[in-house]
């Protein structure tokens, strides 16, 4: 098909750079300049544009743009998103309610995970989900908890370079973490002290379909100081309730 003569450059552009976005999962200024032969600046203000209206959203640390929430919601990479916000939105605000700490629902994406909902704790200070963010899988509570199905040769194979630090509390060492992912498939739940951001810590669950297939995770994440081991287990038992009523559902 040739190039219509109405075609307005900057409309495609940015479609251009949301098939690029959506097909490789992150872009970076430089790159989305040299593909649309345009500016550095030119290309900025086009990402910070898509960013504005959430369809990208960027990393504050390495400035790469990934898919922000208006994208995750036209797209099912593991399970129907839509359908998974859907079904699972009451039971985030009943979490958040009754533990007054924010809740996420997250996608496992590759070796990362996706925030593709959330419910924000209404305390000053407060751990936020972003949706729309990545985060490395073993990093977190939500992210093991999806990884802990995979076999320890998938689990080696997912994260061929290893495993990177994001914190001191962070696993490094891919014979640690496939021992803790096993302990994690056999009790149903995963903790996350601090791996993935320090002071922040998070409970969660497996979200899965009536055949048992997990599609997500439900995580309740606070400050560490407000999510003691001695308040792990209610936590637990709720998310998990959340997680019984949803499965006839998906």
């Amino acid at each position: 098909m040739g190039v219509p003569d109405f075609l307005i450059e900057s409309v495609d552009n940015a479609l251009t750079v949301m098939d690029m976005v959506t097909e490789r999962g992150e872009v970076r200024v430089r790159r989305v300049s040299e593909e649309l032969e345009i500016s550095p600046s030119s290309a900025h203000r086009l990402l910070a544009t898509l960013a504005h209206r959430r369809y990208l959203v960027q990393d504050p640390t390495s400035k790469i743009y990934r898919p922000g929430a208006k994208l995750i919601d036209r797209r099912a990479p593991n399970a129907d998103v839509l359908k998974l916000r859907r079904v699972l939105k009451s039971h985030m605000e009943h979490v958040a309610t009754i533990t007054q700490e924010s809740v996420s629902l997250s996608l496992l994406m590759g070796e990362h995970i996706e925030f593709i909902d959330g419910v924000e704790s209404p305390h000053t200070l407060r751990a936020s989900p972003r949706v729309g963010a990545h985060l490395p899988a073993y990093a977190t509570a939500g992210g093991k908890v999806q990884l802990a199905e995979l076999s320890p040769q998938d689990l080696a194979a997912l994260y061929p370079d290893g495993l990177k630090a994001l914190t001191a509390h962070t696993v490094t060492d891919i014979s640690e973490l496939t021992k803790k992912l096993q302990q994690i498939g056999k009790h149903g739940y995963a903790v996350s002290r601090e791996e993935s951001t320090e002071g922040i810590s998070a409970v969660s669950v497996p979200i899965q379909d009536a055949i048992g297939r997990i599609l997500a995770a439900l995580s309740v994440l606070a400050p560490s100081a407000r999510l003691p081991d001695t308040k792990l287990q209610p936590i637990i038992e709720l998310l998990r309730a959340s997680a019984q009523a949803v499965k006839p559902l998906l």
